[in-house]
């Protein structure tokens, strides 16, 4: 179980980490700069295409499969016990910690639902939408809204970053890891696919900077706090009775 010192310093360092991202890229012109690298005034258009049917595969179709084939294994392995004796997964009469089994499921789907609710909360628009990239929108940010002659015919979903937010979910894996090493690794891994993502969004004219950076640290946060309230509440991890299992096998074989 994670030390309440320890949970409490990690939740701390990590909201300040994201409040102190907020507002550096709120104050500062980084998400306009990094930007202007992936977009070609000349041609007024990204210098990737969102069109590239290959790269759209792969790194948005190919990750949300991914991405949802994960959530319905930890659903099954969540449901039954009797889901983790398959072989490939751990050898006979051993089984997963459904608890961390829970942990990883709620956050899974916990993660890219917050960030979601949050992009349609803020209205605000994507690179692509921006006058400043060939489009119609003025540049807005959580601290400057729109113009008042500025007429919006519907509202814009576009921060924080929505399709990395699946990759950053993934860093939940970690919890299953035997050694301190194997869950660096894990966490490692799923964070690397999580900006594979999220640099594929902002060098089509997606997503900024910024808000990559602020979905990782929701992701975070929320896996933080899911596993600690999920702990919380059971002391003692929810697992079947090997012993009686064990027995009832033997009797049937």
């Amino acid at each position: 179980m994670i030390l309440k010192h320890t949970y409490n310093k990690q939740l701390f360092l990590l909201v300040l980490c994201l409040v102190g991202t907020v507002v550096f890229f709120e104050i500062t012109p980084a998400d306009i700069m990094v930007q202007r690298w992936f977009f070609d005034a000349d041609l007024n258009d990204w210098i990737i295409s969102r069109d590239q049917r290959w790269l759209r595969f792969v790194l948005y179709d190919g990750v949300k499969t991914v991405y949802f084939g994960v959530v319905i294994i930890f659903l099954l392995l969540s449901l039954s016990p009797r889901f983790t004796r398959i072989d490939l997964f751990l050898p006979r009469h051993k089984y997963y910690d459904q608890q961390k089994l829970r942990v990883v499921l709620v956050s899974l789907v916990l993660v890219p639902l917050a960030v979601n609710l949050l992009k349609d909360a803020t209205n605000i628009p994507c690179p692509r939408d921006l006058a400043l990239f060939g489009g119609s929108y003025p540049h807005i940010t959580l601290f400057r809204g729109y113009p008042d002659d500025f007429v919006q015919v519907k509202r814009i979903a576009c921060y924080p970053a929505g399709h990395a937010s699946g990759g950053f979910a993934l860093m939940a894996l970690g919890i299953l890891g035997k050694t301190r090493k194997a869950q660096r690794v894990i966490v490692s891994m799923a964070c690397l696919l999580g900006w594979v993502v999220g640099v594929y969004k902002i060098i089509i004219g997606d997503h900024f900077l910024g808000h990559t950076v602020v979905t990782m640290l929701l992701a975070m946060i929320i896996i933080l706090l899911v596993d600690r309230g999920l702990r919380l509440r059971s002391s003692h991890p929810s697992v079947p009775n090997l012993k009686s299992t064990d027995q009832r096998d033997k009797a049937t074989d």
